[in-house]
């Protein structure tokens, strides 16, 4: 019985984070939206999350490190889609002033990695604006509750894993 919604979850899991990551070449690609900084590390972390689990679908070795992986991902797409919120939600003249102006890659040119990281996260006008909505919520609450989600299914499979284990052991 593990085996099987261990099967079934990694399907799911891969076949929404395809979804998102085909809605996020959509939005670039046909609607040439211009993503700011805090928008590809959350572009970034939904491809990761995509690709962890197509490997760990068919890989059946180091399955615990793909899930430590995952859950970074998550963790990291979680906050940036978090502090893009929070931007979005403050008045024009309290913004900071990031480094989402500059392309990510220059970001690391001039700064260490984490100081980068650091630099991206404090966010700039860039990211607070709202240039596409669907069904009344923006790319960064979609890209929020898409992170969300996949925490809470991610936990709730290891409480079931748990629980089964417990039961039948």
């Amino acid at each position: 019985m593990r085996g099987f919604f261990e099967r079934h979850f990694n399907i799911f899991i891969t076949f929404c984070s395809g979804i998102v990551v085909l809605s996020q070449w959509y939005l670039e690609n046909i609607e040439n939206l211009v993503p700011c900084n805090l928008c590809i590390i959350q572009k970034t972390c939904a491809q990761a999350i995509f690709f962890i689990y197509l490997i760990k679908m068919a890989s059946p070795y180091l399955r615990p490190l793909f899930d430590v992986a995952a859950f970074l991902s998550i963790c990291l797409g979680i906050g940036a889609s978090g502090r893009q919120i929070y931007l979005i939600s403050l008045p024009r003249d309290q913004l900071p002033a990031g480094l989402c102006d500059l392309p990510f890659e220059a970001v690391f040119n001039i700064y260490p990695f984490f100081e980068g990281i650091q630099k991206i996260f404090l966010g700039s006008s860039k990211c607070a604006q709202e240039d596409w909505w669907f069904l009344g919520i923006n790319i960064a609450e979609w890209s929020f509750i898409f992170f969300a989600s996949m925490m809470l299914i991610s936990l709730l499979r290891y409480l079931f894993i748990i629980l089964q284990g417990h039961k039948y052991n």
